[in-house]
């Protein structure tokens, strides 16, 4: 049968004491070797901070395993661990589809030569005066006009 690598990172509760947490990550490696994996490497984050809560916790204590395993063997891990009560996520990669090294190279254009450029001068900035205060100019006497009573 074909053997096909893969990647499974798995978020466990961050709360849980350091004994449970290796019991369940026992359980995982156990499901693997009993649907024909081997385990190639096993890469522990650990506690880290969730981008958003799930199942009101903020943090969990994430692990990838890298394996080689037949086809049918993500799908039999997958249905058993959605059962696990302590994972909270989990995500398989098939690392065969993933081809990093046949990915392209960014194509990066050459600048282009361009003309020196004059360096700047220095302006020398001007000086702020004290503010001018104008006095109000002198009123000039208004003449009064008699007003005319009005008749009754």
């Amino acid at each position: 049968m074909e053997q096909n690598k893969y990647e499974l990172g798995v978020i466990v509760r961050a709360d849980l004491a350091d004994d449970v947490l290796q019991a369940e990550m026992d359980r995982v490696k156990g499901l693997l070797d009993r649907f024909g994996a081997t385990i190639d490497k096993v890469d522990t984050w650990g506690r880290r901070k969730l981008a958003y809560p799930i199942a009101k916790k903020t943090e969990g204590i994430y692990t990838f395993i890298s394996y080689t395993a037949p086809s049918t063997t993500p799908q039999e891990v997958e249905s058993r661990l959605r059962l696990m009560e302590n994972v909270l996520r989990f995500l398989t990669i098939n690392m065969n589809d993933v081809d990093i090294k046949a990915a392209p190279a960014p194509k990066v254009e050459e600048p282009k030569a361009v003309a020196p450029v004059a360096e700047p001068v220095a302006v020398e900035e001007p000086v702020a005066a004290e503010p001018v205060v104008e006095e109000p100019a002198a009123e000039e006497p208004v003449a009064e006009e008699p007003v005319a009573e009005p008749v009754e």
